[in-house]
């Protein structure tokens, strides 16, 4: 049995049928990932590379012996710099853009091997897309103003002799029940130390959606980072971990796109008066813009803005009314105020007495 699994809770394909989102099976370079009805499943021609781990915008699938989260605490805790595929880790595409950001800001220096990369049989697509996450990260720093960058060299690492092999051994002693368990425990900790940039009103929703490891830690990294004298501008498929949103007149408040938000980076109140958002909470999966029926979802150019001054902002508001015949809240755009439940049933009422 593989060690590769996947939680349908949190995987967005599950969410909904409308989803289109194929990240994990566009990176396997075995074709390992198909999907039934929506359901992702792994087939035996996985062979644990991790590339679908570190472009899964919800963290829904895991190797069994390898965590992200413990990893880079056991590596800083190390005092290591390298990560080699030969050395301390899968394939260098399990890693997200946002590890390789919270890996530079965390640590003292970040160098990435990829010298094993052109003679391996799995290059192609993960060779590109380890490239794709460096020079995203590094464009993401410099917006920052963090002078750290992930800095990547052909050095080939290879195991040392047995005899030399004690430190790698005890290295990945952390990789351990104990280790993990410890890991999971100090980045509990040190979130709830942080002052992290997450709107009040989104705390009820949080706990309720996952957000992932990732981007918790990503928030524990950058409140390191000085604030920037200016504010950079990234065009909307520049930056592939989150997004900044505008919603236009055309919608008409069907409730899909927050109530299926992974996140919560999508919300409403109670009645269902206004739609907003909070761009540190996404994750940019798409399946708010894949169940728009509308298409009144629109992503706009993101600004660094949004991590150094966070704010929950509205998209759009509605009036809310109760219908005159069930007088249940509706969302009203003038007119007779009777829900759309109401009219469909008063349409079918006519049909049924052939009344025009």
């Amino acid at each position: 049995m593989g060690k590769l699994s996947i939680d349908f809770g949190s995987c967005v394909r599950v969410y909904s049928k409308f989803s289109e989102c194929n990240k994990c099976q566009d990176i396997c370079p075995k074709e390992a990932i198909i999907y039934n009805e929506n359901i992702p499943k792994i087939t035996s021609e996985c062979i644990d590379c991790g590339g679908c781990i570190g472009i899964c915008p919800t963290e829904a699938i895991s190797l069994s012996d390898f965590d992200s989260v413990d990893f880079i605490f056991s590596f800083l805790e190390s005092g290591e710099s390298l990560i080699s595929c030969k050395k301390n880790s899968p394939c260098l595409a399990a890693y997200s853009v946002e590890n390789l950001i919270s890996l530079a800001i965390l640590g003292e220096k970040l160098v990435l091997d990829m010298g094993h990369c052109d003679g391996c049989e799995i290059a192609d697509p993960l060779k590109g897309q380890i490239e794709r996450n460096i020079e995203e990260a590094n464009r993401f720093l410099e917006s920052i103003g963090c002078e750290k960058r992930v800095e990547r060299e052909e050095i080939a690492y290879e195991e040392p002799k047995e005899e030399e092999a004690g430190d790698r051994r005890e290295f990945l002693k952390r990789f351990s029940l104990k280790g993990a368990i410890e890991s999971k425990v100090e980045f509990e900790k040190a979130l709830e130390e942080e002052e992290v940039s997450i709107d009040a009103s989104h705390s009820a929703a949080i706990r309720e959606k996952t957000l992932p490891n990732k981007r918790k830690l990503l928030f524990m990294a950058l409140k390191r980072i000085d604030k920037s004298s200016e504010y950079r501008y990234f065009d909307e498929a520049e930056i592939t971990f989150t997004s900044d949103k505008m919603v236009d007149e055309s919608c008409d408040n069907c409730s899909f796109c927050y109530r299926l938000c992974p996140t919560g980076a999508l919300m409403s109140d109670k009645r269902g008066t206004k739609i907003t958002f909070d761009s540190n909470l996404c994750v940019k999966c798409a399946l708010c813009h894949d169940v728009c029926e509308k298409e009144s979802i629109k992503l706009i150019s993101y600004s660094t803005k949004n991590i150094f001054e966070p704010t929950v902002k509205e998209l759009i508001n509605f009036k809310v009314v109760r219908c005159d015949e069930c007088a249940n809240f509706f969302t009203y755009f003038g007119g007779e105020k009777m829900c759309p439940r109401c009219k469909i049933e008063e349409e079918e009422a006519k049909r049924l007495w052939g009344i025009e």
